[in-house]
């Protein structure tokens, strides 16, 4: 690697870190800002399914963010930590968007009254493409390498090698959000033309289409970033992207709360 190569590789791995950064620091400032609402709405109940997956899409994003400090400031030439390091974080990456989707496919199955179809295809849709996902994440964490190289005298991790194969979870991804997107429209669009919504429905609905819309824009994203930007950059916004898939599933499950709730009497 020449002196020009060596040094464009290092600003992009800087602008990945930079990125990453950011990301950490959303997630923290929107902790902040929903920490009421979580109070009330999940440490304040029972234990539940939904209570479980919250808990786990919100928490898992921490220990992720954690593990991106360490390698964005670990020496670059402690190969078997970064190895170790990005593998972690690659599993965790998954599993937190598994557990998101969880969410999220609950209450599309819950808009169409646990239809009898819906309970039977969306657990076997949801294990086939997240079975798809896992299989995908685990050929690319076999193909990370990092392995002696110019860059190891700076601080942080940088891969020496990657399987580009990791566009194919986003694809999977995309499409996965897609037909929700399209199941969650269906029910919405009934209610709209009746207009038969209610408060509740109304937030679930609107939150529901806007999730997954959401979604569709970023794995779009993800995937033009994998197929056209250099391999230093093919990651630049997988984490961001995961903060807004946990976000986006923990607002979702908030705002429900908050409307589900009757409104305060200011009568007196």
């Amino acid at each position: 690697m020449d002196a020009d190569s060596l040094a464009v590789s290092i600003v992009q791995t800087r602008i990945v870190a930079y990125v990453n950064a950011g990301s950490i620091a959303i997630l923290v400032f929107d902790s902040f800002l929903t920490f009421e609402q979580e109070l009330r709405a999940i440490w304040s109940t029972s234990w539940n399914c939904t209570k479980i997956m919250y808990v786990l899409t919100r928490y898992s994003a921490f220990v992720e963010a954690g593990m991106i400090i360490y390698q964005i400031t670990i020496p670059g030439d402690w190969y078997e930590e970064c190895s170790l390091a990005f593998k972690i974080n690659a599993w965790l990456f998954v599993f937190g968007l598994g557990a998101g989707e969880v969410i999220m496919t609950t209450r599309t199955w819950a808009v169409w009254n646990r239809n009898r179809f819906l309970t039977y295809v969306l657990p076997i849709f949801y294990i086939v493409i997240w079975a798809g996902g896992f299989a995908i994440n685990g050929v690319f964490v076999q193909s990370l390498k990092f392995d002696p190289n110019p860059r190891t005298p700076y601080v942080g991790c940088y891969a020496t090698q990657g399987d580009p194969i990791i566009f194919i979870s986003w694809i999977l991804l995309l499409f996965y959000d897609t037909v929700m997107l399209v199941l969650m429209a269906i029910p919405a669009a009934r209610s709209y033309r009746t207009r038969g919504r209610s408060r509740l429905l109304n937030v679930v609905y609107r939150d529901g289409v806007m999730y997954y819309l959401y979604l569709f824009v970023v794995s779009l994203a993800n995937i033009i970033v994998t197929l056209i930007f250099p391999p230093d950059l093919i990651l630049v916004i997988s984490f961001l992207s995961r903060m807004i898939h946990a976000l986006l599933a923990c607002r979702v499950v908030l705002h429900i709360d908050k409307y589900a709730r009757p409104p305060l009497d200011d009568s007196y």
